[in-house]
């Protein structure tokens, strides 16, 4: 019980490191742009996703920051909301799209593994998965134009400054006061539940579900061979590409069938990934009502276009 505990303390400090910093600089960073009036000329790079979607310019801001950030670019949105900069049904588009620039920025750790083990077999997959992603993201544009209002006007920033910026100094005392009052509505949601997440993880739950998904795969079109790719894929996509990878040299397996098993492993693992990352990031930063919102409209469109994709692989790539 003490190695529990102690593996529990040592997860959610890991955790709590890794996420509380860059969600406070991520409030603050937003109240900051603000001040200054920024805002309208870094969203201007995003303003044709932003119109088309119905949302304000502060929106565009946290898409851009997505790239760099994803946790950063949420807590942007959360601050956003309590502040009365854009409403609930506007949170939730934004977010949903937010997760597109996270997606692409994924090939810093991807293409390293894929490519070198897969070869254009790996960059094949890569691709789909970045048309998975811009896919779902179009959808929810869409969503946005139909369900959101048009902003009045043609400047889609909302004025939040008022008065001249101040020295400095002032600009930041004033950013991070109002930081704060954001800041007090989530960290006491956030960390005890990272804390709750990884007791779950060290507690082995997340392992049981996964052992019980990967038996799923046999309803897949998905050869036998590939079934140790995906038991691989529920510990880490470096394991699942290395599988492949010995499979795909000794002519066990085609590429189109490595394609498909990774797709397939994707879409099991996820159900396990939204759970297990759930606390320490959707409800972590949104709260619980609209965390779970969230992760299911973000699980269900990304889940429902790879089974599209898996399926349409399976029967037009013969």
């Amino acid at each position: 019980m003490s190695d529990l505990f102690g593996a529990t303390a040592s997860l959610a400090f890991d955790l709590l490191v890794r996420t509380v910093p860059v969600v406070v600089l991520g409030v603050f960073a937003a109240e900051v742009l603000i001040a200054l009036r920024i805002t309208d000329t870094i969203a201007r790079a995003a303003r044709p996703v932003t119109s088309f979607a119905h949302l304000p310019g502060v929106c565009g801001t946290s898409f851009m920051m997505a790239f760099l950030s994803s946790h950063a670019a949420d807590a942007m949105l959360m601050d956003h909301l309590h502040n009365g900069r854009i409403g609930r049904r506007e949170l939730l588009i934004a977010a949903l799209m937010n997760s597109f620039p996270g997606v692409v920025m994924h090939w810093r750790y991807l293409l390293p593994v894929y490519v070198p083990l897969l070869g254009t077999v790996g960059l094949a997959y890569f691709i789909i998965l970045m048309a998975i992603g811009l896919a779902k993201t179009g959808i929810v544009m869409v969503a946005g134009h139909f369900l959101l209002p048009a902003p009045e006007g043609q400047d889609t920033a909302l004025p939040l400054a008022v008065g001249g910026r101040g020295s400095g100094w002032e600009v930041l005392d004033a950013a991070w006061q109002s930081a704060k009052r954001t800041l007090r509505r989530i960290l006491p949601i956030m960390i005890p539940t990272l804390i709750i997440v990884a007791f779950l993880i060290e507690l082995g739950v997340f392992d049981a579900i996964s052992s019980y998904l990967s038996d799923i795969s046999t309803y897949f079109p998905v050869p036998v061979g590939g079934l140790s790719i995906i038991a691989a894929k529920f510990g880490s996509f470096v394991a699942a590409a290395s599988v492949a990878s010995a499979l795909l040299v000794a002519g066990e397996i085609t590429g189109r069938e490595v394609i498909i098993t990774l797709l397939v492993g994707n879409l099991l693992s996820s159900f396990v990934l939204a759970l297990r990352w759930f606390g320490s990031f959707y409800i972590a930063i949104f709260g619980p009502r609209l965390g779970t919102e969230i992760m299911i409209y973000s699980t269900v469109l990304r889940d429902g276009i790879t089974l599209v994709v898996i399926f349409l692989l399976a029967w037009v790539w013969l």
